[in-house]
């Protein structure tokens, strides 16, 4: 009885960390495929503040900016 039951709660303790363990990986893949160089986004004409173009919406702000005024995307 009590070996019937250790099974089962060791296959169920399996299957929770089976996918506990891979959406972790996934949203890891996912973060670092989003994740770019700022300074590839940096515009800079020489007449005014360097601006910057959010990697999320492409909306042009600022570089002074902490986060996109637009869609509020932090960096």
């Amino acid at each position: 009885m009590y070996v019937v039951l250790f099974i089962v709660l060791g296959i169920i303790s399996y299957v929770i960390l089976y996918f506990v363990i891979k959406a972790a990986v996934r949203d890891g893949i996912v973060e670092a495929r989003n994740i770019n160089n700022p300074t590839e986004n940096i515009v800079d004409d020489g007449t005014n503040i360097s601006q910057v173009i959010c990697p999320t919406c492409g909306t042009l702000h600022d570089m002074d900016y902490p986060k996109c005024p637009n869609c509020k995307h932090s960096y």
